[in-house]
């Protein structure tokens, strides 16, 4: 995947109702820990629940993924941006980093570890990972 794409990541109280639900609609899903991912062909849409934290205050977040990540990471570092994140490899198989907006809103920047080479910069774990 090389074209840069945005995924909603909504809030479920009952993830498993919420999965049970897209089934019925026709959507596979993938559960991971206290997220939820249901696709089909050309959709895609992620779930949390209520009280999924990483460390940051935040009521929406917004995924964006796609092999243009680096460049993006790379050009706001080089800017300065206040409250970017370094790239981290989490343990899904992807390399991401975050930013939240003025107004709390979490953009979480993600591409898969077998697209392309590894970042320039970037650490092996999140905090946050098991």
């Amino acid at each position: 995947m090389t074209a840069i794409q945005t995924i909603p990541i909504m809030r479920s109280p009952d993830l498993a109702h919420t999965s049970a639900f897209y089934s019925t609609l026709g959507f596979a899903s993938e559960r991971i820990g206290d997220y939820l991912i249901v696709r089909r062909p050309g959709i895609e849409v992620h779930y949390s629940a209520p009280d999924f934290s990483d460390g940051r205050p935040t009521e929406s977040s917004c995924y964006i993924r796609g092999g243009g990540i680096d460049a993006l990471h790379a050009e706001w570092t080089e800017a300065g941006v206040p409250g970017l994140t370094p790239i981290y490899h989490r343990p899904w198989g992807m390399y991401e980093f975050y930013l939240s907006d003025p107004h709390g809103c979490l953009l979480k920047f993600g591409r898969s570890d077998q697209e392309g080479d590894p970042p320039q910069t970037y650490l092996p774990r999140h905090p946050g990972d098991p």
